[in-house]
Formats: structure tokens, C-alpha cells, sequence
């Protein structure tokens, strides 16, 4: 697909060459452009390959048109129908998209995919699904890419992706809430791609992962600048598609209204209320997933998780190594990393520092909240299915972290304190509502151990961990909505960036971290397989670790980085 023509005699001037088109891939095909286009620093323009769905309507022969199409197509899996986005993946038998003829979507710049029509029944709060469409009364969910069911193998790759509008986030693999026998997206690869302020309303921003996708890959991506109502800002994995890949992504500057804003990993609710995990009815958990090598940086939640969020996913290991989770926000529990109902969450090698705690969500009481790490209680549905000497709490496998400089905030009138250099007050990790229940970090760093939440180990460290450059801070801004006099309940948060972004959080020679760290760490018998779980052999840059002469069992470094000169 080259560039569109440029026809500079038509009133609706088309200067960037665009096709305002909305396609329907419902064979294998490699659908291939010549790149996004852009400007040189010169100002000479490059023409590319443009997708702007933004021409598409609910009452125009346009998307009349395509709905008779869609409706004439064999439909493999999920038979309901969205429309408005830009590219509709929709196989049209089981075994049609497979690996030996991999379908993908290649070298676009994709936007203009916008949610029309909105339907009444769209919930907001639960992920609910509006229903088929036909007819002229067609409900347009819009997004930028929709795989409907069956697309296996997928290829999205080296697209910008921006400013899309979807119900479901801008790139969406997949239906929520529905049997992932429907579903059924395996082995789908996201990469290279830079995926740009874009919007959903239910359950993802940019990226939308649901029930039955399989064995995915999202790597590679900058994700920057999204938004969702709901959860997942940047990347949302909802439902349960085991065996799951996020590495080597810059996830940053993502908003979401609810839980979750960088990253989200999370099952569905239960269709039987006090079903188990597990069972008929019952919450499914999310599946295996690693996540490695990621920058999470800068993401605001309005409650739980700035960062990175596990919630209800059940007893499936959740690798999370070699990431920078830093400068993020959430207005209650665990700015930077909040786990719920996730027993086995292995976090080993991050850096973890500048995240801050609000207390301004409708759920805080206005208490500060772990900052850095925050963790809860097993719901009675997970722990029954545990094994009997598994803790009540989602206790993470803790070692070879650096947490500092992560700060609570506590709530006043019209005002945080807690959370600016003169008053901080630093929560690198603890277990939300409980000071029974302790975390056990060995060979990491951390700033304090004023609040409760770590039992102390000779192998951590209570030193500046001398990074090139921590100094990047968020100012936050409070205000309390005129209805709200008593800055209680709902309470706009804002973040005014500074014009200097994002820092430098590799470590320093001379750093405590260089040769601190452990090559192993056992893990408790209610956490296993494995019996053990060995420190990564790379790092962030992808460079070997550890590094040096010696003895290689006491070369490792804390935190995503291993110095070298």
C-alpha cells in the first residue's frame, strides 16, 4: 500500500495522501505499507501509508455498505459485530489464519478510528459488551485494530498507532467477558510499533488483550500518552490467555480512570457469585505471564496500581524482572506495583523508585498507602484453592530489588502532604490494612523500614542506590471539585511535567547495588514450581550479568541494571 494521492483540485484536500477507509481482513493476507511517513528536520515531508478511519458514521452509505458486507462474510468464533475501527481481523473459519502464511498488518500510520453511537447499555464500570450490530442503527465502537476471533498469528508491527478512539482501547485482540472457545486469538505479536494517544472506554487505552489470546507477544512498543476510563491505560491483559510476553516496551505517561495505567494483568469477574477459582462459574485467573525489560514510567491511576497491576489473577506465576518502574502516580494503593489475589508474583532485579501514593481515591481513607509496592488479602474464592500452609496475603517473591525515594501522601483539607522533598514521607513496600503480615525482600535496597511491611534481612541495604539521574519528580496538583468542599470523594488530580523528562535510573560505579545482589533465592514451598528462581543472565540493555572477575555468585547487581563501564 503506497501513499494515497495527493489531489490538491478537490475541496476536501487530502495533503497527507491518506486513505479514509475502513478495511475488513477477512483472509491471511500480509497487509503491507511503506512506512508511517514524517517530516525530515529539513521540513521536507515524506509521504507514507495513512489508514484514517475518522470518515466512518453510523447513517452514511460508507459504513452501510460495510455493515452488508460484514454481515454477507462467514464469521468464525464470536458472531457479534463492532464497527468504526480502522482494520476489522475477522477470519472467516477456525483453521483459516495459522502459522505457515502468518497474517499481519505492517508499516501503517493507523488513526482516526472513533466510537460513535454509543450505546446505552455500554458499562463503564464493568467491561459489559453492547451486543451486535446490523442494519442502519449500526453501534460503532471504533479503535484502530480489531482481531475478532480466531486470528491466529497476527503480526502487528512498525505502525504508529494514534489517535484512535475505541470501547475497548485502539489495538483490540479479542472480546471480554465471553467463552475464550469464541475468542481464540493464539500466538498474536505486537512489536515496534509506537502506539500514541489513543482512548478506550472499557477495560484498555491502548492495548486490549482478552480471554483467549494465547501466548502473546507486546514488545518493542512505545505506549505513550493513553487513556482509559476504565483499566490498562497502556496494556491491559483482561481475562485468560496463558503463557503472555510484555518486554521491552517504553510504557509511559498513560492514564487510566480506574485501576492500573501503565500495565494491568487481570481476570474476570465470577459468573457465579462464591464460586471458587477455578471451578464452573467461578474467576478463571489471567495465566502465566512474564514481564521483563519494560520502562514503566510516569503512568497516573486514579486508585490502585500507577504502574503495574496484578489483580484477581489467580495462582499463576507472574514473572516481573529487569524493569524500571518509576515516577508513577496512583491516588491509592501502590504507586509504582499494587497485587491483588496473585500469590504468585516472582519480582526480582526492578527498579523501583519515585512512585508516589495520594490517599485522594474514593476507596482511600485518607491514610497513606504503600508507595513503592503495596499487597493485600486473598479473597475467600483464591484461598480455599490454595495449598493449607499458603499465606492469607499475595506475597511476592521479593529479591535483588531497588526501592527508594517512593513516597505515601496523606490526605488534608485541599491539600497532600507527604509526597515533595521537604515532608517526604518514603513507603517502599507493605501489606495494605495489615502489620501482622510482613514482605520478606532480601539483597535489595530499600530507604526505610519506618512503616510497617518488611522483615529485616542482613542482605538489604539502607543506601542511596546512585543513580545517574533520579531526580525527575512529577509535580502533582490537587483540586476539589466545587461540589466537594470537603476534599473528600472526588478529587481531580493533575500532573504539571516538568520540562525535563524522564531521568536516568541506571546505577552508577561505586553504586551499593554493583555486587550486592544473589544469584538465587528458594521460594516457599506454597509458591512452587520452581523450587528456586535464578537471577536473569541479562539485564535492562540486554547486557550480560553479572558482570566482572570472580566468583559469578556474588557478581550480581541489584536492580534492572548491571554497571558496567
Amino acid at each position: 500500500v503506497y501513499p494515497g494521492s495527493v489531489d490538491n483540485s478537490n475541496p476536501r484536500y487530502n495533503g497527507r495522501g491518506a486513505y479514509y477507509e475502513n478495511i475488513i481482513m477477512h483472509s491471511p493476507v500480509k497487509l503491507q505499507g511503506v512506512g508511517p511517513g514524517g517530516v525530515y528536520p529539513s521540513g521536507t515531508p515524506v509521504q507514507g501509508s495513512i489508514l484514517d478511519g475518522i470518515a466512518f458514521a453510523g447513517d452514511t452509505n460508507l459504513s452501510l455498505g460495510w455493515g452488508e458486507t460484514v454481515l454477507g462474510l462467514p464469521r468464525a468464533g464470536n458472531q457479534d459485530i463492532s464497527g468504526g475501527e480502522v482494520i476489522y481481523v475477522l477470519p472467516e473459519s477456525e483453521s483459516q489464519f495459522g502459522s505457515d502464511y502468518q497474517a499481519s498488518i505492517d508499516g501503517f500510520n493507523i488513526r482516526g478510528g472513533d466510537q460513535q453511537d454509543v450505546p446505552g447499555n455500554l458499562n463503564a464500570i464493568f467491561g459489559g459488551f453492547p451486543g451486535p450490530i446490523g442494519g442502519p442503527n449500526l453501534e460503532i465502537q471504533g479503535g484502530a485494530i480489531f482481531a475478532n476471533s480466531f486470528a491466529n498469528f497476527l503480526q502487528i508491527t512498525n505502525n504508529i498507532v494514534e489517535h484512535n478512539g475505541g470501547s475497548y482501547g485502539a489495538i483490540r485482540i479479542g472480546t471480554p467477558n465471553i467463552s475464550t472457545d469464541l475468542n481464540n486469538n493464539h500466538n498474536v505479536r505486537i512489536a515496534n510499533n509506537r502506539i500514541v494517544a489513543n482512548g478506550g472506554t472499557n477495560l484498555a487505552g491502548a492495548i486490549g488483550l482478552f480471554g483467549g489470546s494465547d501466548n502473546y507477544e507486546v514488545a518493542g512498543n512505545d505506549i505513550c500518552g493513553n487513556f482509559s476510563a476504565e483499566y490498562g491505560g497502556g496494556i491491559s491483559h483482561f481475562g485468560l490467555s496463558p503463557n503472555g510476553s510484555i518486554h521491552d516496551n517504553r510504557i509511559y505517561f498513560n492514564h487510566s480512570y480506574d485501576e492500573g495505567a501503565g500495565v494491568i494483568i487481570a481476570g474476570e469477574l465470577a459468573t457465579v457469585p462464591g464460586a471458587l477459582y477455578g471451578q464452573p462459574g467461578g474467576p478463571q485467573g489471567s495465566g502465566a505471564v512474564d514481564i521483563h525489560n519494560n520502562l514503566i514510567q510516569a503512568n497516573m491511576s486514579e486508585d490502585d496500581g500507577g504502574g503495574l497491576r496484578f489483580l484477581m489473577v489467580g495462582n499463576f506465576l507472574m514473572n516481573v524482572y529487569n524493569n524500571m518502574i518509576v515516577n508513577n502516580v496512583a491516588t491509592h494503593e501502590g504507586g509504582g506495583v499494587a497485587i491483588d489475589d496473585a500469590p504468585r508474583v516472582f519480582f526480582y532485579n526492578n527498579t523501583v523508585m519515585n512512585n508516589k501514593t495520594t490517599a485522594t481515591a474514593i476507596t482511600s481513607d485518607g491514610l497513606p498507602a504503600p508507595a513503592g509496592l503495596s499487597t493485600g488479602a486473598n479473597s475467600t474464592q483464591l484461598q480455599l484453592t490454595l495449598p493449607g500452609n499458603a499465606s492469607a496475603y499475595s506475597l511476592p517473591v521479593l529479591f535483588n530489588n531497588i526501592f527508594w525515594s517512593n513516597w505515601a501522601g496523606t490526605r488534608g483539607v485541599n491539600t497532600v502532604t507527604g509526597i515533595t522533598p521537604g515532608d517526604a514521607d518514603p513507603w517502599d513496600m507493605g501489606v495494605a490494612g495489615s502489620t501482622a503480615n510482613l514482605l520478606s525482600p532480601t539483597n535489595s535496597i530499600l530507604q526505610t523500614t519506618t512503616h510497617p511491611g518488611v522483615i529485616a534481612s542482613g542482605t538489604n541495604k539502607l543506601l542511596d542506590p546512585l543513580v545517574a539521574d533520579g531526580a525527575f519528580d512529577i509535580p502533582l496538583s490537587f483540586t476539589s471539585w466545587r461540589t466537594n468542599v470537603n476534599f473528600i470523594g472526588a478529587i481531580m488530580v493533575t500532573a504539571d511535567l516538568p520540562p525535563a523528562l524522564l531521568g536516568n535510573y541506571h546505577i552508577q560505579q561505586g553504586s551499593p547495588a554493583v555486587n550486592a545482589g544473589a544469584a538465587s533465592k528458594s521460594v516457599p514451598s506454597a509458591q512452587r514450581p520452581p523450587n528456586s528462581l535464578a537471577a536473569p543472565t541479562f539485564d535492562f540493555d540486554h547486557q550480560m550479568r553479572p558482570y566482572g572477575s570472580g566468583n559469578p555468585s556474588t557478581l550480581y547487581d541489584m536492580g534492572a541494571d548491571e554497571w558496567q563501564p
